[in-house]
C-alpha cells in the first residue's frame, strides 16, 4: 500500500490498475462522494444531513453536484466550519485515499496542498 504525504511524491505514485473512459470518472465521483459522506458522518447522521441541507439551501450545492463544484464545496465547508474545515478536509482525504488503496499522511508545512489540489491529484491518477 502506498503512502501519500503533503511533501508530495504523490504525482509519482500510482493508484493501481487504470479503468477506461467515463467509467473511471463515475467511479472516482462515487469514491469522492462516499469519502465526503464518511467525513461528515464523524459529526453524526443528523449533522451530516443538516450540512447537506445547508449546502443546498444556502450555497445551492446538492450532494451530486459536489464532484463538479469542488471549489465551491470547499469554500462552503470553510464558511460553515471556519478553521475546523481543515480537519474535515483531512478526514475526507483519508477516506478517499483509503478507497483508492493508499494511506494518507498529512505533514503540515507552509506549502501544504489544498483540499481541491489533493482531489485533483487523486482524480488524475485514477483517470
Amino acid at each position: 500500500m502506498g503512502v501519500f504525504t503533503t511533501n508530495w511524491y504523490l504525482y509519482k505514485t500510482h493508484f493501481g490498475p487504470k479503468i477506461e473512459g467515463e467509467k473511471k470518472t463515475r467511479i472516482f465521483e462515487e469514491f469522492l462522494l462516499e469519502a465526503i459522506d464518511e467525513g461528515l458522518s464523524l459529526f453524526g447522521e443528523s449533522a451530516k444531513q443538516a450540512v447537506y441541507c445547508h449546502l443546498g439551501k444556502t450555497f445551492k450545492i446538492t450532494r451530486q453536484d459536489i464532484p463538479y463544484r469542488l471549489e465551491e464545496f470547499t469554500d462552503a465547508i470553510e464558511g460553515i466550519f471556519g478553521a475546523g474545515a481543515k480537519i474535515l478536509e483531512i478526514q475526507i482525504m483519508k477516506c478517499l485515499f483509503k478507497k483508492v488503496g493508499h494511506t494518507f499522511k498529512n505533514y503540515p508545512r507552509p506549502k501544504d496542498l489544498t483540499f481541491t489540489e489533493y482531489v485533483t491529484v487523486a482524480i488524475n491518477e485514477i483517470i
